[in-house]
């Protein structure tokens, strides 16, 4: 039996999803034996149809977990905390306690900004003048009194843009493997390392 399934909304987002699951440490809980899929109708099937795809695992594994995106055509006109509440109410058809969702406000992207260097080395920005922050403060996408970017996936493609990159999956997993995850404010991230953390607690 693995320990945990995530079915996820697209392939950028289990590429940050499975890197984050691999720092045990960081993430305060047991090392996690996971598998991840992702919904063939990413962020809308994920929100209208998390049952489908998790019930096979719902013998298979500990625990399932349903992540995807606030931001997506035809979203309901509501926070993200009620969306999380609609989706684990459609969870409770499974085992008890055996699912729960995380729904990204506004997207994933959301989880990879935080104020550090190793986010300008991660993104190709080290040794630039002047700094990551600093231009995205200057060019008005991450006002320095803001925890994050306000759109944080159009800093993300200009901060990749002014360095040659486009935005891609195997970036993604790199800016997770040096993204400090004690710096991440992020309230669904919260409830992502609190969920695991109850779940698979540290010995």
């Amino acid at each position: 039996m693995i320990d945990l399934v995530c079915l996820v909304a697209d392939k950028s987002m289990e590429a940050v999803v499975g890197t984050l699951l691999k720092k045990h440490h960081a993430l305060g809980t047991r090392p996690i034996l996971a598998e991840i899929i992702q919904h063939p109708q990413h962020d809308p099937g994920c929100y209208g149809d998390p049952i489908g795809l998790l019930s096979v695992y719902s013998r298979l594994a500990q625990h399932g977990l349903v992540i995807f995106d606030r931001d997506w055509d035809g979203v309901p006109n509501k926070p993200a905390v009620e969306i999380e509440k609609d989706v684990d109410g459609k969870l409770s058809a499974l085992p008890a306690d055996w699912a729960r969702s995380v729904v990204i406000d506004p997207e994933l992207e959301v989880w990879l900004f935080t104020r550090s260097p190793r986010l300008d080395e991660a993104l190709g920005w080290r040794g630039r003048e002047p700094d990551l922050t600093t231009e995205l403060a200057t060019r008005k996408h991450w006002p320095a009194g803001l925890a994050k970017p306000k759109n944080p996936k159009a800093a993300m493609k200009w901060a990749l843009s002014r360095v040659g990159k486009q935005t891609s999956s195997s970036i993604y997993r790199q800016i997770a493997e040096h993204l400090g995850l004690g710096k991440c404010t992020d309230p669904s991230f919260h409830r992502f390392r609190s969920t695991l953390q109850a779940w698979f607690p540290a010995p």
